[in-house]
């Protein structure tokens, strides 16, 4: 069974929701998942990250990129992890969140799609065509954004079914790469 990590920093509720729904999809398409909280540094279990066949990360976009907290965690692994290429040929991917429908939340995932580039993984986009185009996806993919996965802020503690949904689907795509590939 392939491991999946799901890597993220939460600084509202968000992306904490949107991890457990790309969570809950690749655990139903059959990967192996595993929650990776980053806000705690000294508290991330390396050698499961070592051992994943993929890694997603998640984090929202503030003033027009990552979330420092994300960073953190991405310039911690610049020394043992990049320059000893211990996460080449893994799978990778991407989700963030903003409160305004753009929200430059594409400029977050080009630096997560390079972070991974970096470090010689393989980047696994979303693939689903919301609405107007496939009328029958009205919600699904709503940013239109095809790089990773882009949710609006949730609301009431909740996330727009939409966003939901593309998250489980997004969880499930990324699990059906890692069987293929992984």
């Amino acid at each position: 069974m392939a491991v999946l990590a799901v890597v993220y920093w939460s600084g509202s509720a968000t992306i904490t929701l949107a991890a457990r729904a790309v969570a809950g999809g690749a655990a139903a398409a059959g990967a192996e998942v595993h929650m990776v909280d980053v806000l705690h540094p000294k508290d991330i279990d390396w050698s499961l990250l070592a051992r994943a066949d993929g890694i997603v990360l998640g984090a929202p976009t503030y003033m027009g990129g990552v979330a420092a907290g994300m960073k953190a965690f991405m310039d911690e692994t610049g020394h043992a992890i990049w320059t000893e290429r211990l996460w080449k040929d893994k799978l990778a991917g991407g989700f963030t969140c903003g409160i305004q429908q753009a929200g430059d939340k594409l400029a977050t995932l080009k630096s997560m799609a390079v972070f991974a580039a970096q470090h010689g993984m393989l980047w696994i986009g979303q693939e689903v065509i919301g609405a107007p185009v496939v009328p029958e996806n009205a919600g699904l993919n709503a940013s239109g954004t095809f790089l990773g996965l882009a949710v609006g802020s949730a609301t009431d503690g909740q996330l727009d079914p939409g966003d939901a949904a593309s998250a489980r689907l997004f969880g499930e795509r990324l699990a059906g790469a890692l069987a293929r590939w992984g």
